[in-house]
């Protein structure tokens, strides 16, 4: 019963899920922010190649699998390396800002539109997770 943990390796991913959309649309309000400010480049998270390596954890042992997730569940994340310079949005319509800001208002808000509903996905499989976990805890009853 010592190995035995209340939430499962899938609860821990949407929990790390959560905290990287939370992450992802702290850096596009930033943008948003600074869309006036001149020589400004929009950034963005790159969700999916921290989620992949989380994931592929998973393939290793049950005893060494709870040790990496562990650390992003508790740790502040480190997502310096994940922030990266997005392209130059008007550059394919042919259209260049003269103050040399890289920020798209429709494309930055499109951007944070599809990360909140991504979040809001997360948000509710892991609340029919934890449903799941209190109908248990009750014993079926209401």
């Amino acid at each position: 019963m010592a190995g035995l943990k209340l939430f499962s390796f899938t609860q821990q991913l949407l929990e790390l899920s959560l905290r990287l959309r939370g992450a992802r649309h702290e850096v596009l309000s930033a943008n948003i922010a600074n869309a006036d400010t001149p020589g400004y480049r929009a950034r963005d998270l790159d969700f999916e190649p921290i989620m992949r390596s989380v994931a592929e954890t998973r393939e290793i042992s049950a005893a060494d699998r709870e040790r990496p997730m562990d650390g992003f569940s508790a740790a502040p994340l480190e997502l310096g390396s994940a922030i990266y310079e997005t392209e130059f949005p008007d550059h394919r319509h042919g259209e260049e800002r003269l103050d040399g800001n890289s920020v798209s208002l429709d494309r930055q808000m499109g951007m944070m539109t599809e990360n909140a509903l991504a979040y809001e996905a997360s948000l509710t499989l892991l609340s029919r997770t934890l449903a799941a976990l209190r109908y248990a805890i009750s014993e079926g009853k209401r």
